[in-house]
């Protein structure tokens, strides 16, 4: 039995995907000013130091290397392929507020091909989503519905939960900052939270009074090593999203019972 083209295999592997990607990327795929330039010789000389999310870093090239990319080498890892798609949507969200770069740069089939058709794809085939700030986008993975908590949370604590999850922030310091604050936030309205599930909120309690997010770590937790400590960082913060999303469950429920 003939199997049709829309049900066939056709996923390429990342490291396929990145080296494809990488030929295109650097031939004379763009023309600005009646000059032609590789993607990362434009991004470069005209976009880079306009990114203000670049750090410290004085050319591209120097940040691709940052981020565990280097252009001279086919060999990437997973969470270097995510950097790098990253990297690559937000210099795009740059370029689109540069009304006279996005007006006057020219891009190959192929390379307009990357950056909008194939890099969503990409990312939905792994699991993982983009997500846009004012002016930056992170790619999540598709755990929680970030939209919906979007409705519900103060501009700056929604950047904070899409920041936890961001694959660039997986060290202890940053987990306990973001937790730090996301709990200070939920305590503003305790008993709100609690009326949820007391249980789950005393658990978020003991990871951040316990484990050395506020404070010290307390000795019954003094043997743990930093990756069992990440382990409860993160599954502290999913006990916080799911406190904060059952707002709008109940609201949801409510609704449901109306129509009834």
């Amino acid at each position: 039995m003939r199997i049709s083209i829309f049900h066939l295999d056709k996923n390429k592997t990342y490291k396929e995907e990145y080296t494809q990607m990488i030929k295109v990327l650097m031939s004379k795929c763009i023309t600005f000013d009646h000059k032609d330039y590789s993607y990362f010789d434009y991004v470069n000389t005209h976009l880079f130091n306009n990114w203000k999310h670049r750090g410290t870093y004085l050319d591209c090239y120097e940040y691709l290397e940052s981020i565990g990319v280097n252009l001279k080498n086919k060999k990437i890892s997973k969470e270097s392929f995510l950097n790098f798609l990253e990297f690559l949507l937000n210099i795009q969200l740059l370029m689109n507020s540069l009304k006279y770069y996005l007006e006057n740069t020219k891009f190959s089939v192929k390379c307009k091909s990357i950056l909008v058709h194939n890099i969503p794809i990409l990312l939905d085939s792994y699991g993982y989503q983009a997500y846009s700030l004012e002016d930056r986008i992170l790619i999540l993975e598709k755990e929680i519905d970030y939209d919906d908590l979007m409705d519900i949370l103060p501009n700056d604590i929604y950047e904070l939960l899409l920041s936890y999850k961001n694959i660039n922030n997986n060290g202890i310091k940053i987990k306990r900052l973001i937790l730090y604050k996301i709990y200070e936030y939920m305590q503003k309205d305790i008993e709100k939270y609690k009326s949820y599930n007391s249980s789950v909120y005393s658990s978020i309690k003991t990871v951040i009074t316990k484990m050395g997010v506020i404070g010290d770590i307390d000795k019954k937790y003094s043997d743990l090593s930093n990756y069992k400590l990440r382990k409860y960082y993160d599954n502290c913060f999913s006990m916080m999203s799911y406190l904060i999303r059952t707002e709008n469950i109940l609201k949801y429920k409510e609704e449901i019972k109306l129509e009834g």
